[in-house]
């Protein structure tokens, strides 16, 4: 079975996205375990990470079977697709590649990570450690999973701009309500709940930092766009707009892509 591979970020084109799960999902209830990844000609992180956990949490093996020295195929080996890495010995400089960390801790690997996006892509630092620390305290705190999956990519043209997506195949956001007093009743209203605030730990009386303090800022204060997946549910939220799509096929976990300009703000201004 062949994927779609039109290129497409995480503003447009998303109805790909949710197609090649919905394929991947497929081809493992006809029993398949592999699938090819045909005629990719560019992948953002939003694109590409969702199927790496996909398909490595359900036993399938995605294949590119274009030329390997052309086009996107030399890029997703030269990031460690579709298994990523744990470490980052033997991995090309010029590209961060799909990492695996662990939740138990403050993660060496998640620092070298950091340093990495802090030298390539421009970003303030109290910025992206903001950014790394709100997600991946969400893993902890809410996932009930011991790792997550993390990518980022900078492209400099004329617009710079940096993607970056964390993924986990935890509990999800709707099972993360459960027994609190913002119990969701599906699986969108579970992410409009943590976009507007309403926590799902009660010691924080109701009210959530991670997901709202990164829409003041990546959104407010940087323009950008945000994408959460989770369950069968996906919401694209920009300043002008948000929007749900729904998934064709269910996504274990959390996705949370950002996409914004490294732009110099006030960061402490941004977050009052």
């Amino acid at each position: 079975m062949k994927l779609q591979a039109k290129p497409f970020g995480i503003s447009d084109r998303l109805d790909e996205l949710v197609n090649n799960l919905s394929e991947m999902h497929n081809a493992l209830q006809n029993g398949e375990n592999e699938v090819d990844l045909s005629s990719v000609k560019f992948v953002t992180p939003l694109a590409i990470l969702p199927l790496a956990v996909y398909a490595n949490n359900n036993g399938i093996k995605i294949n590119c079977t274009e030329d390997p020295y052309v086009d996107a195929c030399s890029y997703l080996d030269t990031i460690g697709f579709q298994n990523g890495v744990t470490e980052f010995q033997k991995i090309d400089k010029r590209y961060l590649p799909i990492t695996k960390l662990s939740t138990s801790e403050r993660s060496k690997l998640l620092g070298e990570y950091e340093e990495r996006m802090l030298s390539q892509m421009g970003i303030q630092t109290v910025v992206l450690k903001h950014l790394t620390s709100e997600l991946v305290n969400n893993v902890r705190e809410h996932a009930q999973i011991n790792q997550y999956w993390l990518l980022a990519q900078y492209y400099k043209t004329t617009h710079a701009t940096v993607e970056i997506v964390l993924a986990d195949c935890g509990i999800g956001y709707k099972n993360s309500y459960e027994a609190t007093k913002f119990e969701a009743r599906d699986d969108k209203s579970a992410i409009i709940n943590a976009l507007e605030g309403r926590s799902s730990k009660a010691e924080l009386n109701g009210r959530g930092f991670g997901i709202p303090s990164i829409v003041k800022i990546f959104v407010g204060a940087l323009g950008g766009k945000l994408v959460i997946m989770s369950g069968k549910s996906l919401i694209y939220y920009k300043k002008e707009e948000r929007k749900e799509i729904k998934l064709k096929s269910y996504w274990q976990g959390a996705l949370v892509g950002i996409n914004f300009s490294p732009k110099q703000i006030d960061f402490y201004k941004s977050v009052e």
